[in-house]
């Protein structure tokens, strides 16, 4: 399996020993755009209006609205758990898969609630805003990217993340039922697609050995080897030498000895050959 580490999984920098990735920035910029967003709400200032994005877009040329909008929130009790959230997914991913899939996956992320909203609005012709819903999403997106990069960690010792994002979208999916806000179901069910779909695929050219479930399910189809039992091969059993054969000689070499290899006779001279041959042979082996 493949992992490699280099700088674009290791912070930008440090400040009094506490490490500062892209992570921390945005999460900063995240608190500055809600203060800013509490203050702006009371003094019904209208440069708010200028921020979030909205369909109709008016004026058609304020495309900074696809990503001012997401700085944009309703302050509550609940704003720092949220904050905190944020930034401990996104550390994670970051740290994991390096800062630019981390920013390009932010980016989709973000990107997705205006199309649905634009798409809805060219489609159906029903105008809408992302104020209440904006930080939602990209928390509901960064959700399912964490939950897809570690789908067995579990959170707080005994739930596996991918159990609690499956829970998130489904009450959050509830919620918007009940308030019959089809578009924010969409985008939420966007969000957590594209969110999905990027970290596998970010989770595939990070692994060589990786295998998407979509790859595991094709094999499920293709045709499997047949077996066929083959036979056992012949092994032949080498012929044992004949030990008469080559000490049935030695009475034949004393007789050499005495008279001379010309006293052989044919049929002993055909003795001696056999077992000159069965020697030879013995000694090849």
């Amino acid at each position: 399996m493949a992992r490699y580490y280099s700088g674009k999984n290791q912070p930008l920098t440090h400040w009094n020993n506490l490490p500062i990735y892209l992570t921390t920035i945005i999460a900063a910029l995240l608190v500055v755009g809600l203060i800013l967003s509490a203050v702006l709400m009371s003094a019904s200032s209208p440069l708010l209006g200028w921020l979030v994005f909205e369909m109709p877009l008016d004026p058609p040329w304020s495309v900074w609205r696809l990503v001012t909008y997401i700085f944009v929130g309703r302050v509550s009790f609940f704003t720092p758990f949220g904050i905190l959230f944020f930034y401990q997914m996104a550390v994670g991913i970051e740290t994991h898969l390096g800062r630019p899939k981390l920013a390009w996956l932010l980016g989709l992320i973000t990107l997705v609630t205006p199309v649905v909203a634009a798409f809805w609005w060219w489609v159906l012709g029903v105008p809408s805003n992302t104020f209440d819903f904006g930080d939602y999403m990209l928390l509901s997106g960064l959700l399912v990217a964490f939950a897809t990069l570690y789908p067995n960690t579990e959170a707080w010792g005994w739930v596996p993340f991918r159990w609690i994002a499956f829970a998130c979208i489904f009450c959050g999916s509830l919620m918007l039922l009940a308030q019959r806000s089809w578009l924010g179901i969409g985008q939420l069910w966007g969000s957590c697609a594209v969110a999905f779909a990027f970290t596998r695929q970010a989770v595939e050219t990070e692994y060589d050995d990786y295998e998407s479930p979509f790859a595991r399910f094709a094999k499920l189809f293709q045709r499997k080897p047949k077996f066929r039992v083959m036979p056992s091969p012949v092994v032949r059993r080498r012929e044992p030498v004949e030990m008469d054969e080559i000490e049935s000689i030695d009475p034949l070499l004393d007789k050499i000895a005495r008279t001379g290899m010309a006293s052989l006779t044919a049929k002993e001279r055909a003795r001696l050959e056999k077992a000159r041959e069965a020697l030879m042979k013995k000694e090849r082996e």
